[in-house]
């Protein structure tokens, strides 16, 4: 279920929402709760002509439009809005995705929602329908009324329409959203930057957003956990030998790195925010540990990337900081990412080479300002081992490959297919191809012409 999180709705049904039992609902009635700006009953489901899918489309869009909230499918209300009956409703998947189905043809922009079928256990396809709806970061959003858009919100228990200005209103405090994600980007990518050991090493750097903020308490227990969760811990999706050394805390959040002590992060790094942004850094190019003899004046002045381990990089980066956001914040929707390397400047310029065969270099030119790309991803992609995930990196390892003028990522396809060719047989090959073989991703033998 989305991360609707609410502690007056968690309170009303003495549970979280994805854990909402028959028995919970059913007690609402019990209580005699009320509807409110965040919860709606419905008797029965809603039916198939044109004003049932609007009602639909325009409770689901009020919900985001205003504080996120739950409709409730098979509760009937009196006429005080009080839950006074338990009907119940016929629970099926095809329901499920027509109402999927209404939304998206009729709201626009998308919200995030999820619809959850809480089965009376006495009897089975019988129960109560869910459907969650958070705050979206979105709004507002318009429900398609003939073939044009009218911007509904909750009053309390019921539905009102915004007026032109506060439509203009609206989409103003959108942008404004927008604008303050990306300044949390760049805010938690420097201060991660800042702890950074760079006198040797170049790093790769990942930092994401979640549209949609959770939150988690920080105490002693989440600490130990956290430590015990990290220490010794190779938090690349394929080991390379560089473990975590230290945790610790800061404020609103959990480090963790390989160096010795608190100041300076070395070979491996990450700073989890309660909020459920993250930034994670790892090494991309050591400046004084050669490949070649001969090298060690000219590579302390120039980081030498390999697009294998870029690419890693940037890949165990999404996976570790989606799976903070979602599993440990409970934040949820779409994330904001942002991919750069650091440190890269006039005087330690950066250039793309490649391991295979004999080496290379990749690209036209090297880089001498951080490059830097920004997109916008499904936090479930980035959190699960598959092709999604697989699909996300190939675009964002893509943002920074093309600015060292190479037009894609070797190693993946932005359909989420891996391609063996470019993985390094002594040292990714066949640790990649079992990771894909577990995470059910299709590989191929396909190389670029």
């Amino acid at each position: 279920m989305v991360a609707l999180r609410s502690r007056r709705l968690e309170g009303l049904f003495g549970a979280r929402l994805d854990a909402v039992s028959h028995t919970q609902v059913a007690a609402l009635k019990t209580n005699a709760v009320s509807e409110s700006y965040d919860l709606e009953f419905k008797g029965e489901l809603y039916g198939g002509n044109d004003k049932a899918k609007r009602d639909l489309a325009g409770d689901v869009a009020a919900l985001a439009n205003t504080a996120g909230g739950v409709l409730l499918l098979g509760v009937a209300e009196d006429d005080q809005a009080r839950a006074a009956e338990l009907p119940g409703v016929v629970l099926s998947d095809n329901e499920v995705l027509r109402y999927r189905n209404i939304v998206a043809d009729q709201v626009h922009p998308l919200p995030t929602f999820d619809i959850r079928q809480i089965e009376d256990p006495n009897q089975p396809g019988h129960g109560f329908l869910m459907i969650a709806v958070p705050r979206s970061p979105s709004a507002p959003h318009g429900v398609l009324v003939n073939e044009g858009l009218r911007y509904p919100r909750r009053n309390g228990a019921s539905i009102i329409y915004l007026t032109e200005a506060e439509v203009a209103a609206a989409y103003q405090d959108r942008f404004a959203r927008r604008q303050t994600r990306h300044d949390d980007l760049l805010r938690y990518e420097r201060d991660l930057i800042s702890r950074l050991d760079t006198s040797d090493q170049t790093y790769a750097v990942v930092t994401l957003v979640p549209d949609l903020s959770g939150d988690f308490t920080l105490d002693a227990k989440t600490l130990r956990a956290f430590r015990e969760e990290m220490i010794d811990k190779d938090l690349l999706v394929v080991p390379r030998g560089v473990s975590v050394r230290y945790v610790t805390v800061g404020s609103c959040r959990l480090i963790a790195h390989g160096g010795s002590e608190p100041a300076k992060a070395k070979w491996i790094a990450c700073e989890l925010y309660q909020s459920g942004a993250g930034a994670f850094a790892a090494i991309a190019a050591n400046r004084t540990d050669l490949a070649w003899e001969g090298y060690v004046e000219e590579n302390a002045t120039a980081s030498r990337i390999e697009d294998e381990d870029l690419v890693l990089d940037i890949w165990s980066g999404l996976r570790l900081l989606a799976r903070h956001a979602r599993d440990r914040s409970a934040a949820g929707g779409t994330v904001t990412v942002r991919a750069t390397i650091a440190p890269v400047t006039s005087g330690l310029p950066a250039e793309l080479r490649h391991p295979r065969g004999f080496g290379g270099t990749l690209g036209s030119h090297q880089v001498t300002e951080p490059p830097q790309a920004t997109s916008v991803f499904d936090i479930d992609d980035l959190a699960e081992d598959g092709p999604g995930l697989i699909a996300a990196t190939s675009a964002l390892a893509a943002g920074l490959i093309q600015q060292f003028g190479y037009p894609e990522t070797l190693q993946m396809t932005t359909d989420g297919v891996i391609r063996t060719k470019y993985w390094s047989s002594q040292r990714y090959g066949p640790r990649v191809q079992q990771w894909a073989a577990q995470a059910a991703v299709d590989t191929t033998d396909d190389t670029i012409d």
